[in-house]
């Protein structure tokens, strides 16, 4: 039986219910380099989303991501529940 695959909608509808929710994120920098943050959905807009991430070297960074990043994984997306584990996987 074969899945039924993603769209771009059902990404969007999947990153809105986890607005404000606390996430680990897995992003392709380069060809080589990936790289891990964790930060809260903040903002959900037409063609991007944005997180807030609060890091050593600078107070506040706000990051964004297209909905086909996640589509087509170069960006993973991990839920944080309130103990630090991992609870969803996108």
């Amino acid at each position: 039986m074969q899945r039924k695959r993603a769209t771009i909608n059902d990404v969007k509808k999947e990153v809105e219910t986890y607005r404000g929710c606390r996430v680990k994120l897995e992003a392709h920098k380069s060809k080589k380099k990936l790289y891990h943050k964790e930060g809260t959905i903040e903002g959900i807009y037409p063609s991007i989303f944005t997180v807030t991430v609060k890091t050593e070297k600078r107070p506040t960074q706000r990051l964004s991501f297209s909905y086909s990043d996640v589509l087509t994984r170069s960006v993973k997306i991990d839920l944080v529940d309130d103990q630090g584990v991992e609870a969803f996987c996108y």
